[in-house]
Parts: C-alpha cells; sequence; structure tokens
C-alpha cells in the first residue's frame, strides 16, 4: 500500500511540472528568457544583374489596341476626347475605343485605306498619319496623336499569392513591388522569396524582399514586358501528438516559426506529454528524413536554443506512458507503474 501511494505522489509531482511547461508553452514567456532562435529572417537580396534592364522604344506590333485622335476630324478619331463634362467618347460609348493592329501590322482608316504601323514608334505613327493626310490633299495642318491602349504580349504576369493574379500591362518601366501592388498586394499566405522568370534568360531571378521596409531598394528591381512573376505560397509547419490542438500553421515571412511558437499556437501541451523526447521530424532535399531530438523542458528554460522549424517540418511531441496512466485514473496508475517499472503488480 506504501508503494502504490508512493507511486502515485511521485505522479503528482510530475503533473504539477508538466503543468507549469504547458502554462510556459502558452505563455510564451520562457520563449524570451533563453537564448535567441537559431535562424535569423533572411536579409533582402537581388542579383545585381537584375538591376541592369535596357528598356527599347515602345514600337507598335501585330495584336497591339492603338487609339488615334485627329483634331477637328471625329471620323478619324478613335479614342476619347475631353469636355467639360468629363470623358466622352465621340460614337457616345462612354469607354476608351481602339483600332486593332492586324497580323501584317496594318489598320484601316477611312479617306487612307489600309495603312501599315507596325514597327513604329505611336509618336512615328502620329507623324506619318500627319504626312499622309497633308500629301493627299486630305487636310492642310492635320494633328494627329496615336498612343498604344492595350497589348495581349506587353504584359507582365503575376502568379501566385497576391491579391488579383493577373498581366499587368506594360507599357511603361515598372518595377517588381509596382505589379504587386496592382495586383492588390500579397496574400496572408505570401512567401518573400519571389521568382522571376524572363524570356531568353535560362536562369530565373530570385528576389528575397525581407523584413525590413528600409531595404525594399535593395529588392524592388525592374521588370520588362514578357516577365512572369512567381509568388510562392509560404510552407507550413504540422504539430502533431501531445498537444492541445493538433495542426498546420503556416510559417511567416517576417517571423521565423520557433519550436516554442509552434507549441503555443497549438494551444500547449498535454499533461500526457513527455517533454524531454520531442522529435522535430525534417525532410531534406534529396527525400532522407532527419529526425531532431529535442528537449522541450530545457528550451523553456532557456537551457537550449529554441529551434526555427522549415517548410513541411512535423513536431512531434510524444507520449509519456506514466504520466497519460495518471490521466486515465487509478487502474491506469497501477498499470503504468508496472510499466515503468516502479510499481510491481502482485
Amino acid at each position: 500500500m506504501r508503494k502504490e501511494l508512493r507511486t502515485f505522489r511521485i505522479g503528482a509531482s510530475a503533473a504539477g511540472v508538466l503543468a507549469w511547461a504547458g502554462f510556459c508553452a502558452c505563455s510564451g514567456w520562457a520563449q524570451f528568457a533563453g537564448p535567441a532562435v537559431s535562424t535569423a529572417s533572411p536579409n533582402a537580396e537581388a542579383p545585381a544583374s537584375a538591376f541592369h534592364v535596357e528598356y527599347g522604344a515602345l514600337r507598335i506590333k501585330p495584336g497591339d489596341i492603338i487609339a488615334i485622335a485627329t483634331y477637328g476630324v471625329p471620323e478619324l478619331t478613335t479614342t476619347t476626347t475631353t469636355t467639360l463634362d468629363g470623358l466622352e467618347s465621340p460614337g457616345g460609348g462612354g469607354g476608351t475605343s481602339g483600332i486593332k493592329v492586324g497580323a501584317q501590322g496594318e489598320i484601316v482608316l477611312p479617306y487612307l485605306g489600309v495603312v501599315r504601323l507596325a514597327g513604329m514608334t505611336p509618336v512615328e505613327a502620329s507623324l506619318y498619319l500627319e504626312k499622309e493626310l497633308k500629301d493627299k490633299g486630305i487636310l492642310v495642318d492635320p494633328q494627329v496623336t496615336v498612343s498604344l491602349v492595350d497589348s495581349p504580349t506587353r504584359v507582365i504576369t503575376v502568379v501566385g499569392e497576391v491579391q488579383k493574379p493577373q498581366p499587368v500591362p506594360a507599357f511603361g518601366q515598372l518595377r517588381l513591388l509596382d505589379v504587386i501592388s496592382a495586383c492588390g498586394g500579397f496574400t496572408p499566405l505570401a512567401s518573400h522569396d519571389i521568382t522571376v522568370r524572363r524570356p531568353g534568360d535560362p536562369s530565373p531571378i530570385t528576389v528575397i524582399l525581407g523584413s525590413d521596409p528600409k531595404s525594399t531598394d535593395e529588392t524592388n528591381i525592374p521588370l520588362m514586358a514578357g516577365d512572369t512573376v512567381i509568388v510562392p505560397k509560404v510552407g507550413n509547419v504540422f504539430v502533431v501528438g501531445q498537444v492541445k490542438t493538433p495542426s498546420a500553421i503556416p510559417l511567416s515571412s517576417n517571423m521565423p516559426v520557433t519550436v516554442l511558437r509552434a507549441i503555443a499556437m497549438s494551444g500547449g501541451v498535454n499533461f500526457g506529454a513527455a517533454l524531454s523526447k520531442v522529435v522535430i521530424i525534417r525532410r531534406l532535399p534529396d527525400d532522407r528524413r532527419e529526425e531532431i531530438q529535442l528537449d522541450l523542458k530545457k528550451v523553456m528554460h532557456g537551457k537550449e536554443k529554441d529551434v526555427a522549424l522549415a517548410s513541411d517540418d512535423v513536431l512531434l511531441v510524444p507520449s509519456n506512458g506514466f504520466k497519460a496512466g495518471l490521466a486515465g485514473g487509478g487502474s491506469g496508475v497501477i498499470s503504468a507503474g508496472a510499466a515503468a517499472g516502479i510499481y510491481r503488480l502482485p
């Protein structure tokens, strides 16, 4: 009978230690008592070559939609005109209209017929149309403005974790943050490691935005028409075993998710947790699996570093058979004590 009573007292003491450990994990207090995390936030960086972009002259291509405005000649005007009441289309449509450049680079205009404009800049096209109208005696002093309205090929494609993935018109000189903003910004699950694929360049451009807004000049690279910006989803870590709420926790782009943070975000440990036998299961690039042993109790008391978790890590909090037996009641106490070698069954 004494052995049974002594066994129960030991178990009660263990329960008190475990409850304190669970409180520390839930409150996050011990996280600040120990050393710093072992993995720091990534620094913002981008390859120096990505900043050297040569923009060519914007030239009209087949498939482009151009707008033509001819002063005093509505039939040669295909763009909106400004009035005192705002913008008004000559045809009454209320929006910007234009002419699509054909496959051979041609358009068809009243009085002039078929006109080939492909290969010209908008300014050169304006001067060319003015000369044609004057040389053919249609207008004495023509004033023509040609502008590019839309283009199916002159775009920067943005895919992945942005609010509105879409092609962004690339008529001017745009930078990375410009196109991200044009797509509504990042989603909460967006990674800050961005990949840019550029036509003709076999190697992708990797940009790490980092977490410091002051470092945007180091990563806001210029983009070109035809570029594809890929914003991947940030990875998850999985907390399983003796925690209150086993869950998948998304990694943060601004702050590493450490073991203690993951435990706290899972509600803390259960009574039956084996704190000294916590395991991080990590998948290596060659599909091998690495198991990292961790003494959670020492981490809580600052005797070991709090480890930062990587994408797809599994944090396993195993069960302590003796403590689990205590949680199960009287019969569980005896059977758990027998299993642990503390109490011998008659």
